[in-house]
């Protein structure tokens, strides 16, 4: 399930994209019809930090923690395991017998117990038996790939949406995802606001 948090964090930087280009193009657009600056010259931008609660303005969640503990990416993530395990075991258990049946046509030929079209309709029947199996991996894997798909889906959709909600009820502008590794170097623990954010989304998906 890595490709889920992947995804989260590409949703969180998107935004925070979204909203810096934004505010950018407001300012280009405030410094050009203000009127104060004399022809030829460039004023220069002065940002000035924000003071929107007692975080500030900007803070983050720590995405690892949030899709460790969060009961709805963890409800999916063990039916999903569940699945994956039991088409595992399906396919694994195909592979064995027909593993079996190839190891005791092999006894029959070598005690020569069979006859040529005897063997070359056994060896047909393995190849097609193995065609077969092949199909079903390829079948399986598809299936469970969709499945990741859509569960990554509904998981961004459960996150984005309670934050279009959180954020502006807290007074922040910017919401950032943080995972270990990620593009953030340093992000102080003061704007961490994992655990406020992880309780308001299972409250939200317990009441569901």
């Amino acid at each position: 399930m890595k490709n889920i948090q992947n995804i989260v964090l590409g949703i969180l930087s998107i935004a925070v994209i979204f909203l810096l280009f934004k505010q950018l193009s407001m300012s280009a657009i405030s410094e050009e019809t203000s009127g104060s600056k004399s022809p030829g010259t460039k004023k220069p931008i002065t940002f000035k930090p924000d003071t929107g609660t007692t975080f500030g303005a900007v803070a983050f969640v720590n995405t690892d923690t949030l899709l460790s503990k969060f009961e709805s990416f963890r409800k999916m993530r063990t039916s999903f395991e569940k699945r994956s395990a039991m088409a595992e075991s399906e396919i694994g258990g195909r592979m064995r017998a027909l593993e079996g049946e190839y190891m005791e046509t092999q006894k029959k030929v070598q005690a020569g117990t069979m006859t040529e079209t005897l063997i070359k309709d056994a060896e047909q029947t393995l190849m097609r038996k193995q065609q077969d199996l092949a199909q079903l991996r390829e079948q399986k894997t598809g299936q469970l790939m969709e499945e990741e798909k859509n569960l990554s889906k509904k998981l961004n959709d459960q996150i984005f949406d309670y934050m279009q909600e959180y954020a502006p009820a807290h007074g922040f502008k910017y919401v950032l995802g943080y995972t270990r590794g990620g593009g953030i170097l340093y992000a102080a623990d003061s704007l961490d606001i994992t655990e406020s954010v992880l309780e308001g989304l299972n409250e939200k998906y317990r009441g569901k």
